[in-house]
This record gives C-alpha cells, structure tokens and sequence, in this order.
C-alpha cells in the first residue's frame, strides 16, 4: 500500500483498497541543540526503511520497504546503490503530500504551456515516469536573540538656493544630510527560521516554490514515506544552523535600520547574542523531475502540498528570434508613423 495525497491515508495501487493511517497526537517539541551536537539522538535506522545511495551525485535518500528505486531523485542517475540506514538524526515531523502525481504532472503542463519560449516539443519529449515524489529534509530554529548596535543616522534637509537658467533667476531646494550617532539595544525571538538541509536541491528554486504551511504538520511516521522518497539530510545540524543565524542576521539587520529610522544609516554594526536555541527536523514534501532535452539536463520542482511549480526550461531559438524580429518591425513601424505625423505638422 502507499500513501495516498487524495485521502491522506493508505490505498492500494491494484484493488484500491484503503486504509487509515491513524496519526499520534500532535506535540511540538524544540530540542535543544547543544544536546543534540552529540551522538544522543541520532537513531534514525528503523527496520522498515531502506537507503540507497547515488553513485554520481552522492545523495543519500531513504524510503519503505516496499518501494523500489530506479534511478536518482536529483540526477537522473540509475547508478544507485542501497545500504543499512546511517545513525543520524530522525525527523519528528512531516508534511504529508496533498497533490498527487497526475494533479502534480498536470500542474507542470500547465507551467510549460504558459512559458512561451519553451520548445513546442518539449510538451511531448517530457516523460512522466521521471516524475518522483520526494520529501525533503528541513531544520527549523527558535532563538532569542539580544542585539547592541551603533551606527549614524542621517535626516534630510532642505536649503533654498537660487540660480540662474536661461537669464532667469530661481530658487531650488538643495538636500543636505545630518548625520548623529546613535547606539541601542534591540531583542527579538525568531520562530521555525526554516532552512533546507538538502544540498542536492538548488535553493533558488526551493525558495521559490517555498509557500509550505508548516502548521500542518503531523508527527512523522513511516507510512506517509509508502510509495515515496526521503532524502537523508545532506546539510548537518550545525551547518543548517550556520545558515540559519546568516538568514537571521539579514532580518536584524533590516529590523535594526528600521528601528533607528531616518533617511539614511551607515556604519551599522551590530554584535548578537543567540539564547535558548532550539531545533526541529522535519520532512516536505515535493515533487521533483530532471529531464533531458536535446542531450541537456534540466529540473523542475512542486511543491508537493501547495502545487506551486518552479524550475528551468529550454529556450527555442526559433521563438526568440521571432519575438526580436517583432520588437524590431514595431519601433520601425512606431519610428515611420512618427515622422509621418512631423512631416504633416
């Protein structure tokens, strides 16, 4: 049986029965992660999943017992091997899928269909079984964070002056800044700061299809993995972490220019303490493609919860020029209609 977005249970592909998947109460735990930098908690190695390993890329992707892989999630690859689940941190929660594969490979149609410079071909050479659904590994943080800042502040202000144009005297408003140092303190806590802990997904295109609600979340259990595929995190525990404080840094440092107010800031510099940091590990689901045309590889991602569609096409040069060809008719066409009507005046 796999799981089924539809019904969000179990059901099986040839006779189509079903089967409640009964979820555990919801309880949202933050681990702290000092106490996780240790080998305490990482014991994800159950005995009904199963891992297989990329020989090209390197991803290491997990998935039930009853799955069966054929070629890589990420590279297309069918160089894969499977191994004994790795000890590592195990995700506490999950968001299941809720588009299926057809709704998921209609939605990708859609999305080509409105690039237009994409090859008409394309909508044929696509083949659907390249289609996989994936669940992505996530880190969340929580912090509370205490900030000191110094920096300059400048306000605009205005001097008449007075000039002469043509033989004409007149007044203008010329701008001056002033600037006064300013020093304070600033606190604010930071919720579920989200942060892939895959690297074999470009992060630009998560970015993007990244609308997930996250309160929907369930407590993980491997059934929701039936019939699909979770990649073991590639980006550690302390790396997300690197990454998420950088995140949290830019959002200070906007929310900090913005505290001091003004027209201008420079000179900003701020020192950050970071307390009472806790961590999630969670899955998202997404559906993920790499398909080749014209002997290069190209990928597209779904948000497997919202269906929001991102990734890279390629570009007819056939189109491109035409529409060059187009721009260039309507400036000569705008150009002589110009000149006709300065002509008639």
């Amino acid at each position: 049986m796999s799981f089924d977005p539809e019904t969000g249970g179990l059901k099986c592909l040839y006779c189509e029965a079903q089967k409640a998947i009964v979820d555990r109460p919801l309880e949202v735990v933050e681990n702290p992660f000092k106490e996780a930098l240790g080998e305490g908690m990482r014991s994800w190695a159950e005995e009904d999943i199963k891992a297989i390993s990329c020989k090209n890329c390197g991803a290491e992707l997990i998935f039930d017992a009853h799955t069966k892989a054929q070629f890589c999630t990420y590279c297309g690859s069918s160089h894969i091997s499977e191994h004994a689940p790795e000890k590592t941190i195990p995700p506490g929660y999950v968001v299941p899928f809720k588009i299926d594969e057809k709704s998921a490979l209609g939605r990708f149609k859609t999305w080509i269909g409105k690039r237009w410079f994409a090859p008409n071909a394309l909508k044929t050479a696509y083949q659907s079984n390249r289609l996989v659904g994936s669940y992505i590994p996530y880190w969340t943080f929580d912090t509370q964070t205490f900030s000191r800042y110094t920096a300059e502040r400048g306000d605009y202000y205005y001097v008449t002056k007075t000039r002469v144009v043509n033989g004409k005297t007149e007044t203008y408003q010329e701008r001056h800044t002033r600037w006064t140092s300013v020093r304070g303190d600033y606190q604010k806590f930071y919720d579920d700061v989200l942060i892939p802990a895959s690297d074999k997904v470009d992060h630009q295109m998560l970015d993007r299809a990244d609308d997930y609600h996250i309160d929907e979340m369930v407590m993980y259990q491997s059934d929701y993995l039936s019939g699909f595929i979770a990649e073991r995190y590639s980006i550690d525990l302390e790396k997300g972490w690197e990454l998420g404080k950088n995140n949290i840094d830019q959002m200070l440092n906007t929310e900090i220019r913005h505290a001091i107010g003004g027209d201008e800031v420079r000179s900003l510099r701020i020192e950050t303490h970071y307390d009472d940091l806790t961590f999630k590990h969670l899955l998202l689901p997404l559906w993920m493609s790499t398909y080749q045309f014209q002997s290069k590889l190209y990928h597209f991602i779904i948000n497997g919860q919202t269906g929001t569609v991102h990734g890279n096409y390629p570009k007819s040069p056939v189109k491109i020029a035409l529409a060059v060809l187009l721009c260039i008719v309507i400036l000569v066409v705008g150009y002589i209609l110009i000149a006709n009507q300065t002509q008639l005046t």
